[in-house]
């Protein structure tokens, strides 16, 4: 990640082209589906996409194809690709196709950010951290005293995104480790954010009245009404 782009150093401004692309990704997320406004849309101004995606990538999508991009080589292409609302991975070795973590398209996360209805305080379980832009937006959602925790099981997935966090200058609790435990030592949580809208380990953790975000495709939100209840669909 070059700190010659406006990246988050201390006393870091925003460069003009990186502000307009911001801008540019805020507005095109409208185009699949409502505009994200308020405190999501300063989490995005405040938390570039462009630091959480590596140099080498993978733009996929719909149909499940995937396009290389590289920042040495085609940078244009590569910031194009950042701010548009594509989902990007990280490929496993140069040239491949295969991948570890997804940094999601802006749209869904704008989607979940506003089922979780996240605010200053809460405490939130985030169940796979991936790049840690997501992670990132809840930490400025939640707010310094908000107490964001994030699980990844893959070892190099989560250091990645340890470094993109300390480089964005957020401070979740990270933990590298089986994602199905969750972390019930951190809880209860007043919001989760996890990869199956199914009751399941995770229900336990949640406090009463907690938000549980989940699902594969369309994301689906769930209110646990009392502790010892499964959720139910609002």
């Amino acid at each position: 990640m070059s700190r010659n782009d406006g990246g988050p150093q201390p006393g870091a401004t925003m460069l003009p082209h990186l502000a307009w692309r911001v801008e540019a990704m805020i507005a095109g997320i409208a185009e699949r589906r409502p505009p994200a406004t308020g405190a999501i849309a300063q989490a995005l101004r405040k938390v570039p996409r462009h630091w959480f995606v590596p140099s080498l990538g993978l733009v996929l999508d719909d149909d499940g194809g995937a396009s290389p991009i590289d920042r040495d080589i085609d940078p244009h292409a590569w910031w194009d690709a950042v701010y548009s609302d594509r989902p990007i991975a990280t490929p496993l070795a140069a040239g491949g196709t295969s991948y570890t973590c997804v940094n999601p398209s802006p749209s869904a996360v704008v989607d979940v950010l506003e089922l979780l209805d996240l605010r200053p305080g809460h405490r939130v379980l985030e169940v796979g951290t991936g790049s840690g832009w997501v992670t990132a937006l809840l930490c400025r959602l939640a707010g310094e005293s908000g107490r964001v925790t994030s699980v990844e099981e893959d070892a190099g997935a989560a250091e990645a995104a340890r470094r993109n966090l300390v480089a964005a200058g957020v401070r979740p609790y990270l933990v590298t480790g089986d994602c199905a435990r969750g972390c019930p030592e951190r809880g209860p949580y007043d919001r989760m954010l996890v990869p199956s809208a199914a009751p399941g380990p995770w229900t336990a953790q949640a406090a009463p009245g907690a938000v549980i975000v989940g699902g594969s495709g369309q994301a689906v939100r769930l209110v646990v009404t009392r502790a010892e209840d499964e959720p139910r669909r609002p």
